[in-house]
C-alpha cells in the first residue's frame, strides 16, 4: 500500500517530460556519394571566397592579375578536376568564379574560360 501511494506522489503532473532522443536517431546518414558532393562543393566554394577576396586587393584591371590570384584560381581549377561533379555543375561552378575574377585578371579569366565542359553538357 505504501508502494502505491509513494508512486502517486510527484509534481502534479503540470510539467510533461519530453522523450529523449539523440541526434544520432533523428537524421539521416549520407551516402558516401553524396558525402563526396558536400566535400567538393564545401572545398570549391571555399576557393571563390578565396578567389573573391583576393580579387578585391586588386585596384585595377590587369592581364596577369596577381601572383596571389593566379595560385588561387589555380587551386580551384585543381580541385574542379579531383572533383566528383557532372558536367552541368563544373560549368556553373567556374560561372561562380569566373565572375570573381573577370574583372581583375584576364588571364585568369581565360583560364577558366578554356577548361569549360561545353563538349561534354552538348553530348558531343
Amino acid at each position: 500500500m505504501l508502494l502505491a501511494v509513494a508512486a502517486g506522489c510527484g509534481n502534479g503532473g503540470s510539467v510533461q517530460q519530453r522523450p529523449t532522443t539523440t541526434a544520432a536517431a533523428t537524421t539521416h546518414p549520407r551516402s558516401p556519394a553524396a558525402r563526396r558532393y558536400v566535400r567538393d562543393y564545401k572545398r570549391l566554394n571555399a576557393d571563390v571566397r578565396a578567389l573573391r577576396a583576393e580579387a578585391a586587393t586588386v585596384k585595377r584591371t590587369s592581364v596577369l592579375g596577381t601572383p596571389g590570384l593566379q595560385r588561387k584560381t589555380g587551386a580551384f581549377i585543381e580541385d574542379l578536376q579531383d572533383s566528383v561533379l557532372t558536367a552541368k555543375q563544373r560549368n556553373r561552378m567556374i560561372d561562380h568564379a569566373a565572375g570573381a575574377v573577370a574583372t581583375s585578371c584576364e588571364q585568369c579569366f581565360q583560364m577558366l574560360e578554356a577548361i569549360r565542359p561545353i563538349p561534354q553538357i552538348a553530348g558531343h
